[in-house]
């Protein structure tokens, strides 16, 4: 049977898959089994892998390589400037005394030592390259020149996150020979998770469709760039409205499949973006760069500070994690980092309050997309 016509875009032309339809990789969300399910409907599973090791990222890769022979992304995170020494790392900061505070309410000891969050992209690259993954999605800036060209030389289909237009462009490049991707995410303001925001000036994100919009606009004249969306893409009828008239090449899905029955979404975290009213909120305060969330106390408390005296994303969320982690284990969601899209409630009831299995969840998207763009 022939597939629709809104499911051929330059997006599943170039990666031959059947329907435009990303799960984000969400990372601490995702896991083998939910990534290996979207790429086996035809869809592009997603792993947040920018905080893994490389050896559980090579782990990882073969888990899912054994559950599906489809393409799938795995998604790092970049740096625009060098990494914190082991010195800068280590400095007590402004923020670190309302961190010990809440230590002590926690009684949570001040670790002795700090380390990054992500291990180094060298590595993490080397183990995509070894592993022959097909797709790399990535944020918070752009991958250095000789990592992008040994990964284009090996057929990697290249994905970045731009919040603005400007972004979008840069990723781009003037030519096709000069391009740092094959596809731009546009990501709107309405996105959960970190804003993956890098050249100065792109503070102020647009929301999705207006992105998207003008993200679309601007790489007109560029049939070698696909552009995907993302950012508040809680149903079939969203997704539909980004599909319609090639509008993007692409619908980016996070917070539906953190939903999923597959997914690995902390029990406390579920529970919140199931039920919590509250609108979400954006906060530099958690992580060191802005994220959007459900506010609870580590979110109130981190915004009482001045935002200038917090430190880095590299620094300050190497400070965080432990309580992070604690909160996590121990499911006290008031610690937790409760990242969430702008529409957390309609992807609950979309999902029938987290009932749907990843495969469920992907019938009733191209149904509701079929029906929308018949």
């Amino acid at each position: 049977m022939a597939l629709p016509s809104w499911t051929r875009t330059r997006l599943t032309k170039a990666l031959n898959i059947k329907y435009p339809l990303i799960s984000a990789p969400a990372a601490g969300h995702t896991n083998a089994r939910l990534v290996a399910d979207v790429s086996n409907y035809g869809g592009l599973g997603s792993l947040g892998a920018a905080m893994m090791p490389a050896t559980t990222m090579r782990s990882t890769i073969r888990d899912i390589q054994n559950m599906t022979t489809q393409p799938f992304a795995v998604n790092l995170f970049c740096r625009t400037q060098e990494a914190p020494t082991d010195e800068e790392l280590q400095h007590v900061n402004d923020a670190d005394a309302q961190l010990n505070i809440i230590r002590k309410q926690l009684s949570l000891p001040t670790p002795d030592k700090y380390a990054l969050r992500s291990p180094p992209l060298i590595d993490q690259v080397q183990v995509i390259l070894e592993e022959n993954v097909r797709v790399v999605s990535f944020t918070f800036g752009y991958l250095p020149d000789d990592l992008t060209q040994q990964l284009m030389k090996q057929g990697v289909y290249l994905m970045g996150t731009a919040t603005s237009v400007q972004e979008a462009i840069f990723l781009a490049g003037p030519s096709q020979s000069q391009r740092k991707v094959d596809c731009v995410i546009a990501q709107g303001n309405e996105a959960g998770g970190h804003a993956g925001t890098f050249l100065s000036g792109s503070e102020e994100q647009l929301g999705t469709t207006d992105l998207a919009r003008a993200v679309h606009d601007a790489l007109r004249h560029r049939d070698d760039i696909a552009v995907v969306s993302a950012g508040g893409i809680s149903s079939g009828h969203d997704a539909a409205s980004y599909l319609k008239a090639n509008l993007t090449d692409g619908a980016v899905m996070g917070t539906l499949f953190m939903l999923s029955t597959e997914s690995s979404t902390p029990k406390a975290h579920r529970h919140a973006l199931l039920t919590d009213t509250q609108p979400t909120k954006k906060s530099k305060g958690m992580t060191g760069r802005y994220a959007r969330g459900i506010p609870n106390a580590l979110m109130d408390k981190m915004d009482q500070l001045d935002q200038r005296t917090i430190p880095s994303y590299d620094i300050h969320s190497s400070h965080t994690k432990d309580i992070v982690a604690h909160a996590t284990e121990g499911g006290l969601s008031d610690y937790m980092l409760l990242l969430s899209g702008d529409r957390h409630l309609e992807a609950a009831k979309y999902t029938e309050n987290g009932t749907l299995s990843t495969t469920e969840l992907l019938d009733k998207l191209v149904k509701d997309i079929n029906t929308e763009l018949a």
